[in-house]
């Protein structure tokens, strides 16, 4: 249970980084984008593993190589936008809303990635899947939905700076998946 617990925290952690960058640049966000945000990344955090396990012995590690260097494009691009519309910003700008549509969609995938792969682990280690992605799912569902909170306290405080924080914390996640998978 432990190291099964350690893995759902580790793939977690995505999500929750990317929970407080939105917390961070939207403030004044209502509670049903807090629990869309939550229940979106930890579903994905739970069907990931599952298509990893099942996609795994078809296709094997030619999916994954890509996978990866996908997801840091695309966290990236959302980090860098955040950035430039914190340091530019207008009047009638706004920073992303990752909360709703494709973005939603897309932050989704792009952290989940590492779920993915670790699916095609715990179908060789035979560890039981249902505890498995139930565990990740769950975990990921409370980090996220605490990570939007600790973000707008963190956005209070640091102010423009905290969407220039945000928008770093994406592209150091971008940076991350590659860094792991190659180490």
């Amino acid at each position: 249970m432990i190291p099964l617990l350690l893995l759902s925290l580790g793939l977690a952690m995505d999500a929750f980084s990317v929970s407080v960058s939105f917390g961070v640049c939207h403030p004044k966000s209502k509670i049903n984008s807090c629990l869309r945000i939550s229940f979106f990344t930890a579903l994905f955090q739970f069907m990931m593993p599952l298509f990893g396990w099942l996609i795994g012995s078809i296709l094997g590690k030619i999916i994954l190589e890509g996978s990866y260097y996908i997801a840091f494009v695309i966290l990236l691009g959302i980090g860098i936008k955040m950035i430039i519309d914190a340091i530019i910003k207008k009047e009638d700008c706004k920073p992303i809303d990752i909360s709703k549509g494709k973005h939603l969609l897309i932050v989704c995938l792009a952290t989940s990635i590492d779920a993915l792969a670790a699916g095609l682990s715990l179908g060789i280690l035979k560890t039981p899947l249902l505890l498995s992605i139930t565990m990740i799912g769950i975990i990921t569902f409370f980090l996220s939905f605490s990570g939007v909170f600790l973000g707008k306290i963190a956005g209070f405080i640091l102010g423009k700076w905290a969407e220039i924080i945000g928008g770093i914390i994406l592209i150091g996640i971008g940076f991350n998946i590659i860094f792991k998978n190659f180490y």
